[in-house]
């Protein structure tokens, strides 16, 4: 069975008839255009400024979900591409190496449950190129190995099951065709790169009325598969910088339920411990900062019936203590943002620690948005933050 895209867990595209599942096994990460995003707009641009791009997210908004430089703040700085023709989404953003390429999923030109693999300069307003050829296979969740030659992605061109490829780069174009790294009986996909060459990944299995199963493999050079972690939920690995600590999304119990949190373990241990504790919200896609200091997240409030209501980026410093979640909040209104991208630029830790703190900022928005309903329309019923 082909995953469907149009909503995704934990960065896991989940099989038809499964994505209620998602919450269980805390693979929630965000929905993109097609999914309710929940309140929100869109924010004004401001100017580009000299300051260099730190941060890329994609917004949600009536033309689908856009990538849009923001600061640390929160505050948009202004749209990185060229809008598309037609409804479309854009996200999954990754930042080279030597910050001058963006390579990124879009459903650009095709159904917006159908995405291909598209680079642009990362500048403002720059003209997106399609890397990835195909009407068929859906192709996701770039990122770059640690060079700039290549990028890993998950891609179900080889039988309908994702599995990852490699296509090499030069100069923000593709050279050659994509490589199969993985040909796993379930899905290989949310890749993460070291330095040497290795892939982590989750892999996804899907098991019916039963849901899905989900774990933590290394793909080593040599094409050597490791198991990492039981699962039964782990999932988006992402590296530090110095290659020794992953941190990924895994479910946690909770009094109100089950949902997912993020987690850190050595690299060489399967030893994991929780990197911060959120209950009622699902953090998933976790991205390391340059120096290893901050974790950037996508956060998921969802409804009663596991819909997404609203999603977040999220920012944790793991030098605070305790740890808080602090939300990446435009100033002009509250917006729908996910799967978030950090350059190598240096990052203003001032403002980091000056943003809000993540779940009595995401009650206060939700209690703005259902004072601002009409006293007829019907609410979704949901959770609140605490």
């Amino acid at each position: 069975m082909v995953p469907d895209p149009a909503c995704y867990a934990g960065g896991v595209a989940l099989p038809k008839g499964q994505h209620s599942l998602a919450a269980a096994l805390a693979l929630a990460s965000a929905a993109v255009a097609g999914c309710s995003a929940g309140p929100g707009h869109l924010a004004e641009p401001t100017a580009p400024g000299p300051a260099p791009i730190a941060i890329v997210t994609s917004e949600s908004g009536p033309q689908g979900a856009r990538l849009v430089a923001i600061d640390e703040h929160g505050d948009r700085r202004f749209d990185l591409l060229q809008p598309a023709a037609s409804l479309a989404r854009d996200s999954h953003p990754a930042i080279s190496p030597d910050g001058a390429w963006i390579v990124f999923a879009s459903s650009r030109g095709r159904t917006l449950d159908s995405t291909s693999l598209w680079i642009a300069p990362l500048v403002a307003d720059a003209e997106p190129i399609r890397l990835t050829t195909g009407d068929t296979a859906i192709d996701s969740h770039p990122v770059w190995e640690r060079d700039g030659k290549a990028i890993i992605f998950a891609s179900t061109r080889d039988g309908g099951d994702f599995d990852l490829f490699r296509l090499a780069i030069v100069a923000g174009r593709a050279v050659g065709d994509p490589q199969q790294l993985t040909s796993g009986p379930g899905h290989e996909i949310t890749p993460t790169v070291a330095a040497d060459g290795t892939v982590i990944y989750a892999s996804v299995t899907p098991l019916g009325d039963a849901g899905v199963e989900s774990h933590l493999e290394a793909r080593a050079t040599d094409g050597t598969i490791t198991k990492l972690t039981d699962g039964p939920g782990d999932a988006s690995p992402a590296l530090t910088p110095d290659d020794r600590t992953i941190a990924f999304a895994r479910p946690q119990q909770h009094p109100a339920g089950i949902d997912g949190d993020l987690w850190t373990m050595p690299r060489n241990s399967a030893q994991a411990t929780p990197l911060i504790d959120l209950p009622l919200t699902d953090e998933s896609g976790p991205v390391w900062s340059v120096d290893g200091r901050y974790v950037f997240a996508t956060s998921v409030l969802r409804g009663a019936a596991g819909n997404t209501v609203f999603s977040s980026v999220i920012v944790i410093d793991t030098r605070g203590q305790p740890r808080k979640a602090r939300l990446l909040a435009d100033r002009t209104g509250a917006v729908a943002r996910l799967t978030p991208a950090i350059a190598r630029a240096r990052l203003d830790a001032g403002a980091l620690a000056s943003d809000p703190e993540y779940l009595p900022e995401l009650a206060r928005i939700m209690a703005a948005a259902m004072a601002q309903q009409p006293a007829d329309a019907p609410s979704e019923p949901v959770q609140p933050p605490r």
